[in-house]
């Protein structure tokens, strides 16, 4: 490779030209395809005269390239990059690249960050293959010199040499046992002299490395603790240090010069972040009692517990008290590690009693002034709603946050050690709310920093609701009280944080037993005041909508809103117009389905409104799905989970509207009018998120109105085009499309019948679910291929063009071929594709005969039919089906073709099997009858959830592993009384139809067919046109099997 050559090409990449820049990146995909490739890349990034630039361009090129091309494990929407390095190059790139590293890290640190991912990606393939060797010794070497920079790239090796043993456990990595005592020690060494190096604090690389050494230890320790680090002498020294870098104040000049945002970036600050995060994973891991106990080292345990934790704790309580008189600052990350470390001390019988006597100064030394909204808090309350909501407000938190921590230290405190936790936590709340109100003479004049003590309080007892209301618990009735003294009140105050916060503690009350008459109404007017809150606060808004929800069954709530709904209605679609959530949408649901006669005359109105917001997400969520992420430059791809949430919860509002007007078939029509844009933009930008939805609005619009209409139509031509296109995924998604295809063969077969146009549509869509490049489809989603056809042989009956038939069977038999052996355990796969077979012979039966024999499978399927499935069916379909198949056996085929094909014996049983059959039909239809009348009725309302009564969790002086354990035991003995399994490893036979489920609220194609009506009219023609067989089938029956088909023959 020329060298030269290569360096021209990146060069020539920075170039203002673009025809200049396009000429180079066309060499250069050239180029990379050439062995030789990379390792020239390296002597570019090795040699010191190369301008940064083009090193940071080859950095970038070298990087995807290896990433991409090393292992092949990782494919790039850029096709060079995936071609694979040849194997003769690496073991040179290999020698080659920790020397670049190194020069990189003198005179271009920035490319050593670029590689980083590359390293990570050679070492992970080549080290635990053992192909990398000397890379451990070389790292060591580096420690060793006296240049910081290459001690640093030395550093980075370990850290992915021992990132390879992150999620192996000790049995599997005894060789680490013997590195570890090789190396450790030197290593821990290498890090106090780090630490205690002048002007450690001010050196950011120092603070790179000493986070990179614990990250070392993360790694080794994540998933599994090495027995040699169990020691005391290995594992004191360590914890030591961990404990030094917990202690290192940071520098003044650091704290002075940088704002708090932007110093959780600093290493030495995320070098603390890890250190706090091991001492957490190791106390939860290793040294606790825990449900699995999947790790037992007792020993350990024992000396951490003792000799470890109670220093440590000690520590922690120091640096929160000195982080609330603001003399420390601490990260959030590490504010969270400290608190989460806390919590799960509740949970240890040992550490508990350690932690007990403190928790009175923990709960008002720590939580209580972690939920009080500072400052910025608040700022972000007026002019950033949204992020409030989602910081403040929602249920969910996925950063590291200093007051979800609390919230979660107090819960959890106060369900697991409540008899200690509880008392004070409320005397707590109550005499800070007692001396707010009395030094302010009410709540309607509080300060700003009285404002957010009550917050605080306010957040406290929101947080465990739960256990003042549960049934039986002592505090029950005081919570009332406690409501008109303390809540109520601040419906009216002029914070706007304090009435979001009471609509949201109000908003989980909606099951407890009010026992005054004035609270409903009081909570009602509440509710609606902050509701059409005129301040403009959305925070305010929302969670009086979440109110709403929770009380929209309370009769006091119906009855008041049954007078607005309407206007109600329109203000939430507004509110979901300014807050893109799914929890609005939410909210608009529960109205709809709980005023749906109200809402009737602006149903289309408010579906039109609904697909409008829902396009406007669509729109947005279709244009970044076009972002090309290898040219994305602006850090993280930004998320769009919390639009696409947003727009599945409007498209289910949307269905949850049609529903509500099942009897009329004026509205249906015209909401599907409204919703069809929303289809089109869905289909035709290959949207299959939504997919689903479209085809649930489509099954359930039809099933409602029990026909097809244009609009439905109109839609399966949508779909017939979005499954034409080059990698569609309508196959990928065939069982969503199923639910709106069930029904076009249902309520559309007459039309299918005469328009080749929509019949070709469905089986172009079956042809592309079964086509090569979906051989590999698995047996669950075979069973929706199976289901496909049988349903488009019911529905054309004997109309069915002959390609169609074909096809099925053809494509069925392979299958059954495939899984010949395992039809007897398999029975969802086996019992779907002998439906297909048995839909062919309601029609066909002669035909289906001759092609089971041509492929070798008749006997199979006889055999396995009527001697394994036939006596276990206990679905509707799968009898009337079996019923329907035997009826044509009998009339339709002549006796000389079961002589020809040998099968004479199978003739015989056909009498006894039918009249099998109908004895089961009863049962059956009943059962499903029953289930359909479940799903119609009220069913579900008479819930009660479950019973959580008040009781102390556990006693204090009691190991909560101690009930851990019985636990377990229970559930060993209850394992052991089970008796779903034989000893021999069958499963009984009552459970071998279990998978095979019934839904009740899908029609079926045969819902329509009466099958004594059916069996009546098939022997009374045969009795009339064919006496002679007529009188040789009833001759072939048992006297008791002639007396049962006559009962049947006369059943009306």
């Amino acid at each position: 490779m020329d060298v030269n050559l290569l360096f021209q090409c990146f060069e020539g990449t920075l170039n203002q030209s673009g025809e200049v820049r396009h000429e180079s990146e066309q060499k250069l995909r050239e180029l990379s395809k050439i062995p030789g490739f990379v390792g020239a890349c390296l002597d570019i990034l090795s040699n010191s005269k190369v301008p940064e630039s083009i090193k940071l361009s080859t950095s970038l090129y070298l990087k995807n390239k290896i990433y991409y091309g090393w292992s092949k494990r990782s494919k790039s929407s850029n096709e060079l990059l995936n071609i694979a390095l040849d194997n003769d190059e690496k073991p040179i790139v290999k020698d080659m690249f920790i020397n670049t590293l190194v020069q990189c890290s003198h005179t271009n640190p920035s490319c050593v960050r670029m590689l980083m991912p590359a390293l990570t990606t050679i070492v992970g393939e080549e080290y635990p293959a053992g192909r990398w060797d000397g890379l451990l010794a070389e790292s060591f070497r580096l420690l060793s010199t006296n240049d910081i920079d290459s001690a640093y790239i030395g550093l980075l090796a370990l850290s992915e040499i021992f990132r390879t043993y992150r999620w192996s456990e000790n049995d599997e990595r005894q060789n680490l046992e013997r590195l570890i005592v090789q190396h450790f020690d030197d290593l821990l060494a290498y890090a106090n002299q780090l630490i205690q190096s002048p002007g450690a604090l001010d050196d950011n690389k120092i603070g790179n490395m000493v986070k990179l050494i614990i990250k070392i230890y993360k790694f080794i320790t994540y998933h599994d603790f090495p027995y040699t680090l169990q020691t005391p002498e290995r594992f004191i020294p360590w914890a030591n240090f961990h404990v030094a870098i917990i202690e290192m104040p940071l520098s003044q000049h650091f704290l002075e010069s940088v704002d708090k945002d932007s110093r959780k970036n600093y290493q030495w600050v995320k070098a603390k972040k890890w250190a706090y995060s091991n001492m957490l994973r190791i106390f939860q891991r290793y040294a606790s009692e825990s449900l699995t106990k999947k790790f037992s080292y007792d020993e350990f345990k024992q000396m951490y517990l003792k000799d470890f934790m109670p220093n440590l704790l000690h520590l922690y309580f120091q640096q929160i008290e000195q982080w609330g008189t603001y003399k420390l600052w601490i990260s959030d990350e590490c504010l969270y590690n400290i608190l989460s470390y806390i919590e799960h001390t509740l949970t240890q019988k040992v550490s508990w009693l350690m932690v007990k006597p403190h928790y009175p100064i923990i709960l008002q030394h720590v939580i209580f002034p972690m939920l009080c909204p500072d400052s910025d808090t608040l700022e972000t309350f007026e002019n950033d709603p949204r992020e409030y909501i989602h910081r403040h407000l929602e249920t969910w938190n996925d950063d590291y946050s200093p007051d979800v921590a609390a919230v979660s230290l107090l819960v959890t405190a106060v369900h697991k050690r409540s008899k200690t936790t509880l008392e004070p936590t409320l005397s707590f709340v109550t005499d800070t709310l007692n001396g707010i109100k009395d030094s302010s003479g009410g709540f309607q004049s509080l300060s700003l920093e009285q404002a957010v003590k009550v917050e605080s309080c306010l957040r406290i007892v929101s947080n465990i609701t739960d256990r003042l209301t549960a049934p039986k618990s002592p505090y029950g009735r005081a919570l009332e009280e406690f409501l008109h003294a303390y809540v109520f009140p601040l419906f009216n105050s002029s914070y706007g944080f304090l009435r979001a916060r009471v609509c949201e503690l109000c908003s989980k009350l909606s099951d407890y037993d009010f026992t005054k008459p004035s609270s409903i109404p009081i909570i009602y007017e509440g509710v609606m005041h902050c509701f059409n809150d005129e301040s403009g606060f959305l925070p305010v808004k929302l969670l009086a909508a979440f109110a709403l929800q929770s009380f929209v069954d309370n009769s006091v709530f119906q009855e008041s809103l049954s007078t607005i709904v309407v206007p109600t209605m329109q203000s939430l679609l507004q509110l979901s117009h300014e807050f893109e959530s799914d929890v609005i949408s939410g909210v608009i649901r529960e109205f709809v389905e709980q005023f749906s006669k109200e809402l009737q005359p602006f149903s289309v109105d408010l579906t039109n409104n609904l697909v409008q917001q829902f396009l406007k997400l669509a729109i947005e969520l279709n244009d970044a799905s076009k972002v090309d992420i290898s040219t994305f430059s602006g850090g993280e791809l930004p998320d769009e989970s919390d639009k696409e949430m947003a727009a599945l919860s409007i498209l289910s509002t949307i269905i949850s509207i049609l529903l509500s007007f099942e009897n009329s078939t004026e509205i249906i029509e015209s909401l599907e009018h409204s919703f069809y844009p929303a289809a089109e933009f869905i289909l035709k930008n290959d949207m299959e998120d939504f997919y689903r939805e479209v085809c649930e609005f489509v099954e359930n619009s039809t099933f409602l109105l029990r026909k097809v209409s244009s609009i439905s139509w109109k839609v399966l031509e949508l779909i017939g085009d979005c499954n034409r296109k080059e990698g569609s995924m309508v196959s990928f998604y065939l069982e969503d499309f199923m639910m709106a295809i069930s029904n076009y063969l249902i309520y559309g077969k007459d039309e299918l019948k005469q328009n080749l146009f929509y019949t070709n549509i469905l089986f172009e869509i079956f042809q592309a679910a079964t086509a090569n490049e979906n051989e590999d489809k698995d047996l669950d989603e075979m069973c929706v291929v199976f289901e496909f056809a049988q349903k488009m042989i019911l529905a054309f009956g004997d109309k069915i063009p002959e390609q169609f038939l074909s096809t099925f069977l053809t494509t069925t038999t392979e299958a059954i071929e495939v899984e010949k052996n395992s039809l007897k355990t398999h029975l969802n796969y086996g019992v779907n594709a002998f439906n297909v077979i048995l839909a062919s012979m309601v029609y066909y039966p002669s035909q289906s005969l001759n092609f089971l024999n041509h492929k070798q499978l008749l006997t199979t399927f006889l055999e396995i039919w009527i001697q394994f499935y036939l006596p276990k069916f206990t679905r509707v379909i799968d009898i009337k089906l079996s019923i329907m198949a035997t009826l044509s056996l009998l009339t339709l085929v002549p006796m000389q073709e079961y002589v020809s094909l040998h099968i004479e014996a199978v003739y015989l049983k056909l009498g006894p099997m039918l009249n099998d059959l109908f004895n089961k039909f009863p049962a059956a239809l009943k059962v499903l009858q029953d289930k359909r009348q479940e799903f119609s009725s009220d069913a579900f309302s008479k819930f009660d959830g479950f019973n959580d009564e008040w009781n102390d969790f556990e006693d204090d002086d009691e190991d909560a592993a101690g009930d851990a354990e019985e636990y377990l035991k229970f559930l060993k003995n209850e394992a052991g009384s089970l008796q779903l399994i034989h000893e021999s490893g069958q499963f009984l036979d009552q459970d071998d139809m279990d998978e095979l489920e019934e839904d009740p609220l899908s029609g079926s194609i045969l819902d329509d067919v009466n099958i004594y009506e059916l069996f009546q009219h098939t022997f009374s023609r045969l009795e009339q046109t064919e006496p002679e067989k007529y009188q040789n089938f009833i001759g072939s029956m048992s006297s008791e099997d002639q007396q049962a088909f006559l009962r049947t023959l006369h059943t009306t």
